[in-house]
């Protein structure tokens, strides 16, 4: 038996419009179009395989096909996509403040006295305690506490400056 290509249209539609009262979803539809006429060509090339009647056995395939999704379909759990769903992701303008706000917490890091950087990075970066600090650098425990309150003194200075001009964005 040999089937044109013009005929497959013609099984195409026939099977789109059956399934149209089965599958809402045009694309799944489809899918399933396309799979029963390849399941069909497989069927057709083995030896001993006569097919009496071309449609109805494309609507078997198609059927059993339709249940197979609608089985998996039932398995699995799907969130519907809507405008609602919130994104884990910061917004952009988020991103974009939190980036200068970090340069300009780097920036005044970096402009600290190399002594009070030196301190300020040990302690509250490398979780040192201050005596670690303190004899690492010859210096007492009470002036490792001295320059960390300075430095986190700058720190909130700027911070607040920052938010008094309404965030690190400038237009």
């Amino acid at each position: 038996m040999r089937l044109e290509t013009y005929e497959w249209s013609g099984y195409r539609v026939d099977l789109l419009r059956y399934l149209g009262r089965r599958v809402d979803d045009a694309a799944v539809r489809e899918d399933i179009v396309q799979e029963a006429i390849v399941r069909l060509l497989v069927y057709r090339e083995k030896p001993n395989t006569p097919i009496a009647n071309v449609t109805a056995l494309l609507r078997r395939i198609s059927l059993d096909l339709t249940r197979d999704y609608f089985r998996r379909a039932g398995r699995r759990q799907f969130v519907a996509l809507t405008d609602d769903l919130p994104c884990s992701q910061p917004a952009i303008h988020q991103r974009i403040e939190q980036r200068q706000l970090l340069a300009i917490v780097a920036a005044l890091v970096k402009a600290m006295p190399r002594l009070r950087r030196e301190v300020f990075f040990r302690r509250r970066v490398e979780g040192q305690s201050s005596k670690q600090v303190a004899e690492a650098l010859g210096i007492s425990p009470a002036a490792v506490d001295t320059h960390i309150a300075r430095a986190v003194l700058d720190l909130h200075m700027a911070i607040e400056k920052i938010e008094k001009r309404g965030g690190p964005i400038r237009d």
